[in-house]
């Protein structure tokens, strides 16, 4: 483990906590849109999971006032934010909004800070999502949505919660109608893409549960922090996704293994052995 910043200076009220796996190029675009687009003073913190493109040393370089950390494995999404975390309350550099933010995003304007406005200004809420555009101007499917039910899965499903956005709570929130129409919502969960959070919320939620390698980390996570406070999803912000195109049958067989593996342990059956052919 290394750190590019050894020196404790004054705490910013705001923190990007950013998980890279050999995406040196995803990750320079993503730390070069926060320094053309945030405003107000942060702190970033980069945890790499072993790199062997680059990604480490083009930080080191690059971006000196970043702080770095340098896992000797891959150890997954959930694992590297925990250590994340953990070094910035060990260094007493926890900001007031941490922002888990992915790799292979990047911000195209400030509109970031109208949400963090919001949390500044309604207390009650703890975590919150901006909108989440795809490269092509598309907006994502599946970036946050309400609790994992049968009757979640099915009118999401069946298109109930498409229909009728505000009457029916799909699994899937339908991003287009509350983004059409600048309506900030209540949710149950919110993905991992750009999780804004209140970091009070810590001392009681430590962090996000390491059974998960990656996807479904999220929903687990939410689950705690909504015993502390809402959840919303705030249209009005948006930032770009420029989720890999490339990403074949083994990556959706994961998400859907995470999500049986979810679904498990709501129902305090973590053992049992389903598997997702």
């Amino acid at each position: 483990m290394s750190e590019a910043i050894e020196a404790e200076q004054a705490v910013p009220r705001l923190g990007f906590l950013i998980i890279n796996w050999n995406r040196k190029s995803l990750l320079t675009r993503c730390l070069d849109s926060l320094h053309q687009h945030i405003t107000q003073p942060n702190t970033i913190l980069v945890v790499d999971n072993d790199s062997s493109d680059g990604s480490a040393a083009m930080v080191k370089t690059r971006y000196p006032n970043v702080h770095l950390i340098e896992n000797q494995d891959n150890l997954g999404y959930g694992r590297a934010n925990n250590i994340g975390i953990q070094y910035l309350q060990a260094k007493h550099i926890l900001p007031e909004y941490l922002v888990f933010l992915n790799n292979d995003t990047v911000l195209q304007d400030n509109s970031l800070e109208a949400l963090l406005k919001v949390l500044e200004d309604q207390k009650e809420i703890i975590a919150a999502l901006p909108s989440i555009f795809l490269e092509g101007g598309k907006l994502q499917t599946g970036i946050g949505g309400y609790e994992l039910t049968l009757g979640t899965a099915f009118n999401y499903f069946f298109s109930l919660s498409i229909l009728f956005p505000r009457t029916f709570r799909g699994f899937f929130l339908h991003q287009r109608y509350f983004r059409k129409h600048q309506i900030a919502c209540a949710v149950d969960w919110i993905s991992g893409v750009c999780l804004v959070l209140r970091s009070s919320a810590l001392q009681l939620a430590p962090g996000f549960p390491e059974d998960f390698f990656m996807y479904g980390e999220d929903l687990a996570f939410c689950r705690e922090l909504r015993q502390q406070g809402k959840i919303i999803y705030f249209p009005m912000s948006q930032i770009y996704h420029l989720k890999d195109s490339t990403a074949g049958p083994r990556q959706k067989t994961m998400w859907l293994d995470s999500l049986f593996r979810y679904y498990r342990m709501q129902h305090n059956n973590r053992n049992a052995g389903w598997k997702v052919f």
